[in-house]
């Protein structure tokens, strides 16, 4: 009998209605979007450099740490050479962070409308939408910037020092997936000085875990320094010459945008809330680190989307806020309202964040709008953000590329190399071209140029893009054999000459130094 009512309680209508379950809920409808959508445009230009990436498995990359490359290449092992299935985990990720972020709302002390509405908030921001939509180090970035904060805030609350182990072990791993977590740990540093839990840093504990940490990054850590930390000249490359910049008044409104104007607005109640409401004085910290993060993003030219990973936990506290202020029964009427209010002003950008429309109706729909694609890099940008016109023209790229190498005579297709402009196109080759037979893409970018220039003596080499004369001081011959065109691809990666290259004037192995591109 007593099992018997054990087994009536773990089904109990409370199971299944509790605010866990709402969040499990919550999470599992993100999930199924993106199972739904994720597959409906084409493979991004770094899912296809983490493919390849992930065949040539290392302890580091130029550009990257080497977290993403594993799981591009495990997914691959699950699920064979599937578009959607290579999504499957960075979805799973924006549906754990949804979950996380509505147990912040709880520990924070939220009730069942503050959880409800953190996960909610987390599946709306379009931001943090489209970081579950591709495989980057995005969407396991935001997912471990959460649970991090979600340990610190157990810590502070419970007074659990032997958590910062915990805390230390997830910061390892998500500097083994992208850097930016260091800004966060500076960030939260400054605020938890300024804040009153800084004696929480006095014991040893806090310590452990940044060992911890370490121990977990090492591996990367001395990669980085065998190659001569190529990442930081890959970062103050892109500040100076990549990333576009933005004056003040510009960054704000893209962070309006991109977590959807309600979505601001809770995250500012919860910036307030953390910095001045007496509940939620022990985590101050964490409004210290948000100014810290936007100030340092805004003025040292980094991307508008750095800033997201911090988002969940701005949301979790602005959803408290919310909860507070509806607490007196002539105000609980509001709480459906502002969940309405939220779905309505967050709808109609889904499809800016999550491909749910065909792509040609898409450009319609923005149209309609008046909303035109905003270049967060210093290049042309047309119908399509550049995340989605990444994800158009590779196939036809590595197509292009195939019926000119197709062309040669069979004993110049022996010695024939490939060398393309970018990580892009070289994985698009190395990706589609592998069933017609071409040889290897090289390029002089990043992780690429490392790699260096292949086993082809460079004899005859196709080049894709550039100009003819940009090859005539190191070819005798050169002569356009293609073109490649994708009215949807980004504008440089379009109506793009193929050249074949012959009668070298110098060895590739000698130029190979002076074309190298960390950017």
């Amino acid at each position: 009998m007593r099992a018997e009512g054990s087994v009536r309680k773990i089904f109990s209508r409370a199971c299944f209605q509790g605010p866990t379950a709402v969040l499990i809920y919550l999470g599992t409808a993100k999930f199924v979007a993106h199972l739904v959508f994720n597959g409906r445009y084409g493979f991004f230009r770094d899912e296809l450099y983490n493919i390849v990436c992930g065949e040539r498995l290392a302890f580091g990359f130029v550009d990257h740490p080497p977290l993403t490359p594993l799981v591009a290449r495990f997914s691959q092992l699950l699920f064979g050479e599937s578009l959607l299935g290579l999504r499957v985990l960075p979805a799973l990720a924006g549906a754990a962070t949804v979950v996380l972020a509505g147990l912040i709302a709880r520990k924070l002390g939220g009730g069942r409308f503050a959880q409800a509405l953190a996960g909610l908030s987390v599946i709306l921001s379009g931001v943090i939408l489209n970081f579950g939509a591709m495989l980057t180090n995005n969407a396991f970035d935001i997912l471990f910037w959460t649970l991090a904060a979600y340990f610190l805030i157990i810590i502070l609350k419970e007074v659990r020092p032997r958590l910062w182990i915990a805390f230390g072990l997830t910061v390892g791993v998500a500097l083994q997936n992208k850097y930016s977590i260091a800004f966060f740990l500076a960030a939260l540093g400054v605020g938890l000085v300024l804040s009153p839990a800084r004696k929480r840093l006095l014991s040893v504990w806090p310590w452990a875990g940044a060992g911890a940490a370490l121990l977990v990054f090492l591996p990367n850590l001395i990669w980085q320094v065998r190659y001569g930390l190529p990442f930081l000249e890959v970062n103050r490359n892109a500040v100076l010459y990549k990333n576009a910049p933005l004056a003040p008044f510009q960054f704000l409104g893209s962070q309006i945008l991109e977590a959807g104007p309600l979505n601001f607005l809770v995250i500012l109640g919860g910036v307030l809330f953390l910095l001045i409401g007496r509940e939620l004085k022990l985590f101050r910290a964490f409004g210290w680190a948000y100014l810290v993060l936007f100030g340092f993003f805004l003025f040292s030219n980094g991307k508008t989307y750095y800033l997201a990973p911090v988002y969940p936990v701005m949301f979790a506290a602005g959803a408290l806020a919310l909860e507070q202020f509806t607490l007196k029964l002539s105000r609980r009427r509001l709480r459906p309202a502002i969940i309405v209010l939220l779905l309505t002003t967050s709808g109609p950008g889904i499809p800016f964040a999550l491909p749910v429309l065909p792509v040609e109706n898409f450009v319609s729909y923005s149209r309609r709008l008046g909303i035109g694609p905003v270049a967060a890099e210093r290049i042309r940008i047309e119908s399509l953000p550049q995340y989605y016109a990444d994800q158009f023209g590779w196939e036809e790229m590595a197509e292009t590329v195939a019926r000119v190498y197709e062309g040669l005579p069979e004993a110049e297709r022996k010695e024939c190399g490939i060398f393309a402009q970018n990580y892009g196109e070289a994985s698009a080759i190395n990706y589609f071209g592998r069933k017609r037979g071409l040889p290897p893409a090289v390029c002089g970018h990043n992780s690429y140029w490392l790699w260096g220039p292949g086993e082809k003596s460079g004899s005859i080499i196709i080049i894709i893009g550039g100009d003819a004369e940009d090859y005539t001081d190191h070819y005798s011959e050169v002569t356009e054999a293609g073109r490649i065109n994708n009215k949807y691809a980004m504008p440089y990666e379009s109506n793009l000459p193929v050249f074949v290259c012959r009668g070298p004037l110098a060895s590739i192995r000698d130029i190979w130094p002076r074309i190298k591109q960390y950017i």
